[in-house]
Formats: structure tokens, sequence, C-alpha cells
């Protein structure tokens, strides 16, 4: 059985494909017990065969855990990657939804917009970002945080490096006078070289970068065992993915604009499940079953950075103006791949995941309703994130070299 960033365990998916499905453990979903089934036809991503860059090389100082041999029971697919994407997490906090329809959302709505075809960059008749320079695809959330904060969370992908910063460069100003609202708002971007990302994603079900329909498919020959999860990584054929030591620190008061510095190597995830098929008996399962342990794996990683989960994020997906949708979405932040790899494969809190995965497997088998996709990320260095006027408890804020801009 593979390791997915978390938890993970197989069964058979539903429709005629009948490919098997993993449950992923960061997503918490809010269920409603009314949820009609809905059936989706096949995403409209191409397939293409294995690249030889999934394989890591024989000359690989650090060869994968897959045995010789092995082929998994259930084959899993993989997203052809850019050689380098920009992943940015674009958010904005509150105490109560009511406010949070300000300045950040009415940007966001239009700014984070996803545009389809390549990108051209400005004309001499445009000078600022071309449409296409919008990011590829995007998608938006809500949670409440620890301190009572709701938050409206887009996530938006680049392929391109450079439409990403002909973009970033057009919308600067709206950042720079950020610091004159009264809203919390945040931007963590990442640029992640195709080597130091692995993605699973069902063929059938698009989520994350998958909802961009030029994302290529293709089967990844490193699924069903665990490490499986390292061994989709190219990067970590030449290094260990050492993370930093982290110490927690205590702030009162981050108004204005901070910036953090993170180290490399800190691993993040993006986790989704939809309880769009399931049928009232089955939803009803999840809530009795399941979803307790999920919750308290959760809270427990939340909880305990000690643990290496330095932030964790539950999400409702929700459409730009905060109406529901039946997915979750988990976003976490760990100090390194091992940290995530540990409480997989050696905590309590995964084992009684695990058995109740497995016991809801053998109760459904071909039948079980659910599907899920992950992204995981580890980062090179020179990543910075931006906080302005959030709360001390705010995403990274606590953790790692922060610096106040004046």
């Amino acid at each position: 059985m593979s390791l997915l960033a978390l938890s993970s365990y197989r069964t058979h998916a539903i429709g005629p494909s009948r490919s098997r499905l993993r449950l992923t453990t960061l997503a918490l979903a809010r269920h409603s017990s009314t949820s009609a089934i809905t059936r989706i036809p096949p995403a409209a991503n191409p397939h293409v065969a294995t690249p030889q860059s999934a394989y890591r090389p024989p000359t690989a100082p650090i060869q994968p855990r897959k045995a010789d041999g092995f082929v998994p029971a259930v084959q899993r697919y993989s997203a052809v990657l850019p050689a380098e994407l920009v992943v940015g997490t674009f958010g904005v906090q509150a105490l109560g939804a009511e406010h949070l329809d300000g300045a950040f959302l009415q940007w966001a709505r239009t700014a984070l917009a996803p545009s389809s075809g390549a990108s051209d960059g400005p004309s001499p008749s445009n000078p600022g970002p071309a449409p296409s320079d919008a990011p590829c695809t995007s998608d938006h959330g809500r949670y409440t945080d620890s301190a009572g904060y709701v938050h409206h969370v887009v996530v938006a992908y680049w392929r391109d490096p450079a439409a990403y910063a002909r973009w970033a460069t057009a919308h600067e100003a709206w950042w720079a006078a950020a610091t004159s609202r009264d809203e919390g708002v945040y931007r963590e971007v990442v640029r992640v070289p195709s080597d130091r990302a692995e993605t699973i994603f069902w063929p059938d079900y698009p989520g994350g970068l998958m909802r961009d329909p030029r994302t290529a498919l293709y089967p990844t020959p490193y699924c069903g065992y665990y490490g499986a999860m390292r061994d989709r990584l190219p990067a970590a054929g030449y290094n260990v993915l050492e993370g930093a030591t982290v110490r927690r620190q205590v702030r009162s008061d981050t108004r204005g604009r901070w910036r953090v510095s993170l180290p490399p190597n800190v691993a993040v995830i993006r986790s989704a499940h939809t309880w769009q098929f399931m049928d009232e008996e089955q939803l009803a399962d999840y809530g009795r079953k399941l979803k307790p342990p999920l919750e308290r794996g959760m809270d427990f990683l939340a909880s305990t950075p000690e643990s290496g989960c330095i932030n964790l994020r539950w999400l409702t997906v929700t459409d730009e103006v905060g109406a529901e949708r039946p997915e979750a979405h988990a976003t976490a932040y760990f100090t390194s791949l091992a940290e995530m790899e540990a409480w997989a494969e050696r905590h309590r809190t995964h084992a009684a995941i695990f058995g109740a995965a497995i016991a809801r497997y053998k109760n459904y088998g071909g039948s079980n309703q659910l599907r899920t996709w992950h992204e995981v990320f580890v980062l090179p260095e020179g990543q910075t994130f931006e906080y302005i006027n959030c709360h001390p408890e705010t995403g990274l804020l606590p953790f790692f070299d922060t610096e106040q801009v004046r």
C-alpha cells in the first residue's frame, strides 16, 4: 500500500473505469446528508505514455523503495509538469464571514480568474498583463482557524514563471496599498521545479493543476506501496531533502507587512476529497466510522507543531463568493518530507485512520463512492511568504525568519 503524503487506502472507484480510489486523510469535509449523487464524464485531459523523466535512473545514488518487478494492483496517474510551476495561495481573514466581502475578494474575482491559452505577454497597446498571464486554473475555499478568524483562500497555478512575473508586477500596487486597509491578507507563492513535485489524480475527477485541461496525465510507475510518494519525486534520487530545525516564535503584534523566509525542503501538500458521488447510506457510514478518526488525526497535526506539521488548513471548497461545493481541500506545511512520512508510518492517530479505512474498503469494495487527489511540493530555498495586517498565528508567521517591511 502506498503512502500518499499522509494516509491512503485502496478501493475500487465508481463508474465504468473500475480503477481504484485512495482516501487521503488531509482533506476533511463538511457533509450534507441530502447530497445528490452526480456522475461526471471523464475529464478532458490528454493521456500520454509514461515519460522517461518519471523513472529514477539507475545511476541515481538513492534508489527507489519500489521492489524490482513490483506491479501495482491499482494504476494511478500523475501530471506531466512544466519545468517550473508557480502555485500561489492568496487569502483574506476576518472575524466573521460577513466581513470577508471587501477589497480582497473584489480584487481576486478578477485578478485570479483563470485564463486559457499560451501567454504572449503585454502588447504595445496594452502595457499591463496579457489576459493569458492570468493563472491557468484556480480554486476557492473557506475555513475558520484556531483563533476564530474566517479565511477565504484562492489557490492559483501558473505554468509559465515569466507569465506569473508579469502578472505579479501588474498587481503589485494593490498589495502595496494593502497595509492601509483593515483587511488581513496574505500571499504564499511557491516556485517549484518539476523534480520537486509529485501528484496523484484519478483521470475522471479533475482537481488542482488537473483542472487545466492542457495538463496531460500518465500512468506513474511508483504507486501501490509505502514510500511511493518519495519515489515519485525525481529530486529524491539525489537529495535526502532534509528539513530545518524549527522553533516557534511568539509575537504579540503583526500588523503591517511581514515577510517570512522559508528554509529549503519545506514540504507542502494539497489534498482533497469529494462527497459528490456518495449516496445517503455511504455518507452516513463515513460520518460514523471514518470521519471521527480523521478529525482526531488532523486535530493532532494542527495542534502539534513538534510533529513537523507547522500549519494545516482545512477548507470547504466554495465558489468565488463563498457558496459551498461538495469537496474539501487541505493544505499542510511540514518542516520536511520525512516528518510527513513519519506521521503516516508510525503515529497511533494514523493507525486508527488506516484501520477505519480498511474496514470501509471491506464493507463497500467495488461500490465505494469516493474521489481524491493530491499534490506534494518540496520547496527549494528562496521562497518568501507575505502577511499584511494578519493575526500572529496566521500561516507560517510563527516560524522561520520573519522581517517587518516598513
